[in-house]
């Protein structure tokens, strides 16, 4: 039985250039149908898997700041506003693989892993950021639309158990089954605001119904919250991922996958914001800035009264009830073309759901087998209405390790004032019984980026 190191952790929040590369058993996270080419493998705790990653559909660095004359930066806010789209979306994603394990038995294959995640995502429109940016200026006697600004934040814990399945020659099926269990959320279900400018006297008229659930799972030490991880156990939820790999000939196959499809009830330090009576309005005149630098008067204890003067004036009452968060899900449709036993061709359609919105990306691949030694793969992607996002990932054997690491985004670091979304992944695993197909004596021994057709093998026999 062979043996050999190999890096994980595969995020299941990155299912792009990582995608196709088969040689990796964590490719399976991405669809749960990917059958890993090893009779076992095991993540290593402590040394396995991190990832993390930043998009922003709306702007990047060069968008809101320009260079004048003399090198001095100055904030370009018109600039800025026009590089954004009507709806925009901007987040951050971390993971940390803490275990997995997978083994195959007879045609099928059995996979378990644990992992910590935590994403936060904003949805924010145009004439949000106009009014915070501007003022209400522009919108002078005008009443303006800023609902369909959504924050989402989650942390949470995950087991999961995968199982996939050789149903016949060309088709193969998985689905993986996951418990949650939460630690903090915060979720905007629904904030409809409507902002109407006086044109006389430049007073605000709100009129708004906003709904924000919070929770946290804590506990007080020294007048400081500590993060309590017996707490976590007390928000559980559940999700699954399902997936499907169709081989139509000996060269093409079509596969697809939806992710995290499933929610987490939140039971423990929760926090209810709700408008009770949302067709109430109220009308802002301004602070006066002489009370912000009062001596009689703080700074804390100023904007402490606006707050209660919002949340009196919009009805907001504070309740503690159980809440549901969904998770975000992602949906893959793809295609694979073998152009020989070391090359693989793909392209992948990525949907993300979020806030009643979805982010489309598409990415095109290319996989390498060099040698046994090393794997390589390089990727384009259409992401977040930006088109310079080449992606790289390498596995390369050194003796019994083989290290791992894969970007979206290569370029990311070169070009940090244009980049809208990069990430980055990489960790370590421990497989045994490489069940690849090998070439014959008389050629070098090179593992298939995918099996052949069962087929097209009883054929050659």
């Amino acid at each position: 039985m062979s043996q050999a190191l190999f890096i994980s952790g595969l995020n299941a929040q990155n299912e792009r250039t990582v995608y196709y590369m088969r040689q990796i058993p964590q490719a399976s996270y991405a669809n749960p149908a990917f059958m890993p080419g090893f009779k076992f493998y095991l993540s290593v705790p402590a040394i396995s898997s991190f990832y993390t990653s930043y998009h922003n559909s709306g702007f990047n660095y060069n968008d809101a700041f320009t260079k004048r004359a003399d090198d001095s930066l100055v904030f370009d806010q018109n600039k800025l506003l026009k590089a954004m789209g009507s709806n925009n979306d901007i987040g951050v994603t971390v993971q940390e693989e803490i275990a997995a394990f997978g083994f195959k038995t007879g045609k099928s294959y059995i996979s378990f892993s644990l992992n910590v995640k935590g994403t936060a995502n904003f949805h924010y429109t145009k004439d949000l950021m106009s009014l915070l940016i501007n003022g209400n200026a522009p919108f002078i006697g005008k009443t303006v639309e800023i609902s369909g600004a959504k924050a989402y934040g989650i942390v949470y814990s995950e087991a999961a158990l995968g199982y996939a399945r050789e149903i016949n020659s060309k088709l193969k099926i998985g689905v993986r089954l996951k418990y949650l269990y939460g630690a903090a959320a915060l979720n905007t279900e629904n904030s409809k605001v409507t902002l109407t400018t006086d044109p006389a006297t430049y007073a605000l008229t709100a009129v708004s119904d906003i709904h924000v659930d919070y929770a946290y799972s804590s506990k007080i030490k020294n007048n400081k919250d500590v993060f309590d991880p017996r707490g976590i156990t007390k928000n559980p939820g559940f999700a699954f991922d399902l997936g499907v790999d169709y081989q139509v000939n000996e060269k093409l196959s079509v596969n697809a996958s939806i992710l995290d499809v499933g929610s987490i009830t939140w039971n423990e330090k929760v926090s209810n914001f709700v408008s009770t009576k949302p067709n109430n309005s109220f009308t802002f005149t301004g602070i006066a800035l002489n009370n912000l630098f009062s001596k009689n008067s703080s700074n804390d204890s100023t904007l402490n009264h606006l707050l209660d003067t919002l949340k009196n004036k919009f009805n907001v009452d504070e309740t503690h009830k159980s809440f549901k968060t969904s998770l975000v899900k992602r949906v893959n449709i793809g295609a694979t073309w073998r152009l020989d036993t070391r090359n693989l061709a793909g392209i992948i359609v990525r949907n993300e759901f979020f806030a009643g919105s979805y982010n489309p990306s598409v990415t095109l691949s290319l996989n390498h087998q060099f040698g046994r030694i090393l794997s390589g793969t390089v990727s384009y992607s259409y992401i977040d209405r930006s088109f310079t996002n080449i992606g790289a990932g390498f596995a390369a054997n050194l003796g019994p390790f083989q290290l791992y690491a894969v970007v979206d985004n290569v370029i990311a670091p070169m070009q940090l004032k244009t980049t809208q979304t990069v990430n980055v992944q990489f960790g370590l695993n421990l497989v045994f019984g490489n069940m690849l197909k090998k070439k014959k004596d008389s050629e070098a021994e090179y593992p298939q980026l995918t099996p052949e057709p069962t087929s097209k093998r009883v054929m050659q026999q």
